[in-house]
């Protein structure tokens, strides 16, 4: 499975999942500004609550897809160093991140509750991100 990876990248499956990466970090930043402006703190966006949960929804579509591609390859195999602190933080802390969105989930879809913790969830959700980021993108970074 590596080997198909690397050929439908090019031979830079570690560069294209850092640049995904970075993308799905960036969408969890986008994340948090939105939910901050319909949870009523207007002046981080200037935008109407009704366009921040539209927002919202669509960057929340795209980071959950974007990051499902990126694990899956991570899941088959790695592409980066495999220092043993480094693979086990990252690999707990993607853990963490499909463990709270599986929360998230359960709490808005099946029981349909819980709106007073999903700024925590939301919190959450972006330190694992940027988390995740840190232990892959930033040591691809420092090793070039």
């Amino acid at each position: 499975m590596i080997k198909f990876l690397n050929d439908i990248t090019g031979g830079h499956l570690l560069l294209w999942k850092v640049m995904v990466t970075s993308v799905v970090f960036a969408l969890a930043g986008l994340q948090v500004a939105m939910a901050a402006r319909f949870w009523g703190r207007p002046f981080l966006v200037a935008l109407s609550p009704g366009t921040a949960v539209r927002v919202h929804r669509v960057s929340g579509r795209l980071a959950l897809t974007l990051g499902v591609l990126v694990a899956l390859t991570c899941i088959v195999g790695p592409a980066g160093p495999l220092s043993p602190t480094r693979v086990a933080l990252h690999s707990i802390f993607g853990i963490l991140v499909f463990t709270v969105l599986a929360v998230k989930f359960l709490l808005l879809k099946v029981l349909r509750q819980g709106d007073s913790v999903l700024p925590l969830i939301g919190s959450l959700l972006f330190l694992a991100f940027g988390a995740i980021w840190a232990t892959s993108v930033a040591d691809y970074v420092a090793a070039k």
